[in-house]
């Protein structure tokens, strides 16, 4: 894999980290309270985040 490819894999997922975050703050509002979905979606919110980030560490990790 290039440095470029590398490069632009690990901004991607810094991207799709942010979007979880301001998904998760987003759902936490008061008016998806009553949603069926909204406390499953939140509560695996770091678990995604930790698989990211590892899978990040991977790629940087690599030669």
């Amino acid at each position: 894999m290039s440095n470029l490819n590398k490069q632009l894999i690990l901004c991607a997922i810094a991207v799709i980290l942010i979007v979880l975050n301001v998904g998760a703050h987003v759902l936490g509002a008061k008016m998806f309270v009553d949603l069926p979905l909204s406390e499953i979606t939140v509560g695996s919110v770091p678990a995604v985040g930790l698989v990211l980030c590892y899978i990040g560490f991977k790629i940087a990790e690599s030669e």
